[in-house]
């Protein structure tokens, strides 16, 4: 049975291990702010459990109560690590699907677009669909259309000329 603890012998117990306590704590906790979170909250149960009276051996009771919370600190520790998610487990989280503004402005973009290759001349249109959609060289698309690289060059520039009016969302 624990004999009650008096104010005095809680403050001959501080003077005696605080030193000792915190180079322990801190050879386990390498941040500094860590260690000292730790000592204080050592020494305020061992405040409390002393003042119920029912503290027994101090200095043993104050190591066992550090050894504790460095335990929940670690635990913490880990419980914040599994909460941190890495980029692709965020972009497995988020929706990909535009918001519907974004959606309204892409296909206005596109009704936009269509109409200003739909005004393009038949052989510009043609060129640029082979070189941008079928990803063709401008060699292979002359040769496929009977014309040569210079002016399927040209076709294609006509074509990327008036596509630099489309509206950029």
């Amino acid at each position: 049975m624990s004999t009650p603890v008096e104010q005095t012998d809680v403050a001959h117990l501080c003077a005696a291990h605080y030193r000792p306590l915190h180079a322990h704590v801190r050879r386990k906790l390498p941040q500094r702010s860590d260690a000292d979170d730790v000592v204080q909250e050592t020494w305020l149960r061992v405040v409390k459990v002393a003042a119920s009276g029912l503290l027994g051996n101090g200095r043993a009771y104050l190591y066992r109560v550090a050894h504790n919370l460095i335990a929940d600190h670690y635990r913490q520790r880990a419980r914040r690590r599994e909460d941190v998610l890495d980029d692709a487990q965020l972009l497995a989280i988020a929706d990909p699907t535009p918001l519907p503004e974004q959606r309204l402005l892409d296909a206005e973009q596109l009704r936009h677009l269509d109409a200003v290759i739909a005004a393009l001349p038949a052989r510009s249109r043609q060129v640029l669909l082979l070189a941008r959609v079928e990803q063709r060289g401008l060699a292979e698309i002359g040769r496929l259309l009977g014309i040569t690289r210079q002016t399927a060059h040209g076709h294609l520039l006509r074509a990327l000329v008036a596509l630099q009016q489309v509206p950029q969302a």
